[in-house]
């Protein structure tokens, strides 16, 4: 009889739900899309404030559909991500960059972060410095997550980004007609809050993410999951032109502050679990005059999947091994622990 390879999991993490997506580790074809819904939050501002809840509920899961030690993606809260370029002296080279960064992060380089995991892009070498693309991210919330899944049997080997997921899926499906002059907008709308990354020559160039604490409040959340606006309507129009108040304000932050007057967001691709998503694209049309997408694959994935599915094609990779992802982990926290030494 052939062994049976445990199947790729993919997680999302959200203030009452978990989200999931499971794929079959040779076919690659998506086995199911669901979601857990809580009563109370396990996460607040994307920090888990209910572990042993979660760490409980995942346990059930995990026994249930007997996913002991597969591998497990998980996306990371978007409200910790930090994008933007950075000088460096001209004269290291590319192998050089990494330590140089770990050396002076939080002095030369500015982290808000106690300890910093970084990612870094060389974009532009001049005669007296270099211009590199770094995104940041606290290396404690990428541990509570790993840790999240370790615990519960799981073996965690991928983290990522939502927007960078969805990115990669737009590229895929070839829906942009790809200029090196486009700067493409990833606008994930959801009820509460909004995350947005800016792409240019395929790198992120700008990202940010804005919570709107007084619409919690006026959603609530049916047993299946879906969001359900308990206002009036006038209300729901108001909260639609609040949040494109503060899209507009960040389109011209983009075109005057990151791209000094010399270029702006050329096109919108929208996402999210915002029930009314098709009303959203319409009302940025008319305020923006910029081509509006709303972002699909299948009709068998939905909207709110779309992260989890972009996690799933990062690597059309082999399953790692248990004990080489586990040293992958030990290596990892080590170099950091080093890094953070040296500061």
């Amino acid at each position: 009889m052939l062994f049976q390879k445990k199947p790729l999991l993919y997680f999302e993490f959200l203030e009452r739900r978990i989200r999931y997506l499971v794929m079959d580790a040779q076919s690659r074809t998506v086995l199911e899309q669901n979601e857990i819904l809580f009563d109370t939050e396990i996460l607040h501002e994307g920090r888990v404030i209910n572990p042993s809840l979660l760490e409980n509920r995942l346990n059930v899961l995990v026994a249930e559909k007997k996913w002991k030690n597969a591998q497990a993606a998980m996306l990371l809260p978007d409200d910790f991500v930090i994008v933007r370029e950075e000088k460096i002296p001209a004269q290291l080279s590319p192998s050089e960059i990494k330590a140089y960064i770990a050396l002076h992060m939080g002095q030369l380089i500015r982290s808000p972060f106690k300890e910093t995991r970084f990612h870094f892009e060389l974009l532009e070498v001049g005669d007296m410095e270099q211009t590199i693309l770094l995104m940041l991210y606290p290396q404690e919330v990428i541990f509570q997550y790993e840790s999240l899944l370790q615990n519960v049997s799981l073996n965690p080997v991928v983290a990522d980004i939502s927007s960078l997921c969805l990115y990669r899926t737009i590229r895929q499906q070839n829906d942009l007609n790809q200029s090196p002059e486009k700067h493409v907008m990833v606008l994930q709308w959801s009820p509460v809050d909004h995350s947005i990354m800016v792409f240019h020559r395929d790198l992120p160039k700008f990202s940010r993410h804005s919570r709107i604490a007084r619409l919690v409040d006026l959603w609530e959340v049916s047993p299946e999951g879906e969001w359900i606006w308990k206002d009036d309507q006038v209300s729901f129009e108001d909260a639609i032109t609040d949040t494109l108040d503060v899209l507009e304000r960040l389109l011209e932050f983009y075109r005057y502050s990151v791209m000094n007057g010399q270029g702006g967001v050329t096109e919108i691709v929208l996402t999210g679990d915002f029930p009314y998503l098709e009303k959203v694209r319409e009302q940025l049309a008319k305020r923006f005059f910029l081509p509006i997408h709303i972002l699909q694959v299948s009709e068998e994935i939905s909207s709110k999947f779309l992260p989890l599915y972009g996690l799933a094609s990062k690597e059309k990779h082999a399953a790692v091994p248990k004990k080489v992802a586990q040293k992958k982990v030990k290596h990892a926290r080590k170099q950091v622990q080093e890094e953070t030494e040296h500061v």
